[in-house]
């Protein structure tokens, strides 16, 4: 029994979901291959060092990082890898850039598009001045300490806010989380970072990086007490986490069964004996088919797969090796009037009748003959 599912009673929603990753080079445990996140330093290099540059040369090439990555080498080089991170997300942050004299031009970084200035709307509780000067977000320095996390881990985004870091390189542990505008700070300096008031004296509680949400880059660029963060491996390693970002499609479908229809079953439970409730031809009863098994070929006729399948009694009913028409009389329990089939699971089928979907109800629902149901089912993809 088939029923049209009318256009107004299908909905398609968008749902982002996360999922948490972690990446550590801490102890006995370096997952970093395996999973394919780099750690890199980035080593501000002066004119004359990017003109002789050379990749054989640490002299002249900066730091080198490699990771073996399946089976793949991947090699950075420090003076590169500085400025690259500069030009992308640092050049136009600061006054005096190729684009302003006298103020920061946030609209030419490269990721102006994921409010990483979003904290210079916000105006601190003790002054007038704007956030990102008060916390010198986009100060950058001589040293970039790069995480970098492949796409394949982080699907269309990091989630904002879902950042942390834990490094053990210093003598103390030192915790780290974004602020979800793309801004790195000490959590030990929290209250000093979120209200916009860092410690005078030292600057505690400033912005100490950046991260790149779409492109997977967490970047310290504070060059003090976090100058080794992400550098160091067992005891003085490190561990990072995130959540990665994926949009999945909800599907809805709502499933109206007016009174008085679907009131019949094809269930066998209401035939004579349990008989046969299809109709198999002889060509089909009779024609073999092949399939692998174990370590061979069977030979099984569509009669015998049936028999393989169905509940006693029922099998005995399909031993032939002829056609079989389906019963066509039902028990007298079925033919009264407060008859009425139970609804135990919902199939969602195309318009070639192949069956894509099935829903099964927490208990089985009496499909009344003077009441109207209906069913909501939802799946995600």
């Amino acid at each position: 029994m088939f029923r049209d599912i009318d256009p107004d009673d299908k909905r398609v929603t968008p749902i982002k979901v996360h999922k948490r990753f972690m990446a550590q080079k801490f102890g006995a445990t370096d997952n970093t291959q395996y999973l394919g996140v780099m750690s890199t330093q980035g080593t501000r290099a002066t004119s004359a060092q990017l003109h002789q540059f050379s990749t054989g040369s640490l002299s002249e090439s900066g730091p080198q990082f490699s990771l073996v990555s399946g089976g793949v080498t991947y090699t950075k080089y420090g003076y590169l890898i500085w400025h690259e991170v500069y030009n992308m997300f640092f050049r136009y942050a600061v006054t005096g850039s190729d684009k302003s004299t006298t103020s920061p031009q946030p609209q030419f970084v490269f990721d102006k598009y994921h409010r990483p200035w979003g904290r210079g709307r916000i105006q601190s509780s003790s002054n007038t001045v704007p956030d990102y000067e008060t916390l010198k977000i986009r100060t950058y320095h001589d040293q970039f300490n790069v995480f970098s996390i492949p796409q394949r881990l982080y699907g269309e985004g990091i989630k904002t806010g879902s950042i942390e870091i834990t490094d053990y390189s210093t003598n103390g542990v030192i915790s780290i989380k974004d602020d979800g505008y793309g801004n790195l700070y000490d959590t030990d300096f929290e209250t000093n970072y979120l209200s916009g008031s860092p410690e005078a004296v030292n600057g505690s509680g400033s912005a100490i990086g950046v991260v790149n949400y779409d492109l997977g880059l967490v970047i310290v660029t504070d060059t003090g007490s976090y100058g080794t963060v992400g550098q160091g491996s067992g005891a003085n390693g490190w561990k990072l986490e995130w959540d990665s970002t994926k949009t999945i499609q909800e599907y809805e479908f709502g499933c109206i069964i007016p009174p008085n229809t679907f009131n019949r079953t094809r269930n066998i439970s209401i035939t004579p004996g349990r008989s046969g409730s299809m109709n198999i031809n002889s060509t089909v009863a009779t024609q073999d088919d092949y399939y692998w098994k174990g370590n061979s070929y069977v030979t099984q006729s569509a009669i015998q797969k049936l028999r393989a399948i169905l509940p006693s009694p029922a099998e005995g009913s399909y031993n032939t090796t002829s056609a079989y028409e389906a019963a066509t009389d039902v028990e007298s329990f079925a033919t009264h009037s407060f008859f009425a089939p139970y609804i135990t699971s919902i199939g969602l089928y195309n318009d070639l009748n192949e069956l894509l979907a099935v829903a099964k109800v927490s208990r089985p629902i009496r499909n009344d003959p003077e009441l109207a149901l209906s069913f909501v089912v939802r799946f995600d993809i």
